[in-house]
C-alpha cells in the first residue's frame, strides 16, 4: 500500500497554518491558545477544539494510538529547558505550541516557541 505522507503533511500545514493566524490574530497578553484536531474529511480538513483537561488536549500521541484518516494536533505545552551557563546548569520555562500529525503508524511533528512579552501579544515563532 503506498505511503500518503503528502496527506498528512497537507492536514498539518492546515494545522500550523490555523494556528499562526490564531496568534496573529491575539489582541492582549493574556491569549491563550486551546488545544484543536484537525481531520481530513474528503477534500476539505475539519477543525474541532479539544478540552484542555482531556487526555488527547493535553498529549495526543497518549491518548490515540492509531488513526485510520490522516489527523493533526495543535496544542500548547510548557517545557522546562536546562542551560549550562558559566554559572553552572539553569533551568527555565519555555511555552511551545506542538503540531502532531498521524496517519496509522506514520507521525510528522513540528513545534513553535511562544514569545511573551507583557502588555503585547504573545508572538508565535516558525516552526521547526
Amino acid at each position: 500500500m503506498p505511503s500518503r505522507l503528502g496527506t498528512l503533511e497537507y492536514v498539518a500545514r492546515v494545522a500550523k497554518d490555523w494556528t499562526v493566524a490564531r496568534f496573529a490574530a491575539a489582541q492582549t497578553s493574556d491569549f491563550t491558545f486551546g488545544p484543536q484536531r484537525f481531520e481530513l474529511r474528503g477534500a476539505a480538513v475539519r477543525r474541532s477544539s479539544i478540552s484542555p483537561t482531556s487526555c488527547e488536549g493535553r498529549s495526543p500521541l497518549d491518548a490515540v494510538r492509531r488513526t485510520r484518516q490522516p489527523t493533526a494536533w495543535a496544542h500548547s505545552a510548557v517545557l522546562t529547558v536546562l542551560a549550562d551557563t558559566e554559572r553552572g546548569t539553569e533551568q527555565y520555562e519555555q511555552e511551545v505550541v506542538e503540531v502532531i500529525g498521524m496517519e496509522d503508524e506514520e507521525i510528522v511533528a513540528e513545534s513553535a516557541c511562544v514569545v511573551r512579552i507583557e502588555g503585547l501579544p504573545p508572538c508565535l515563532g516558525p516552526f521547526w
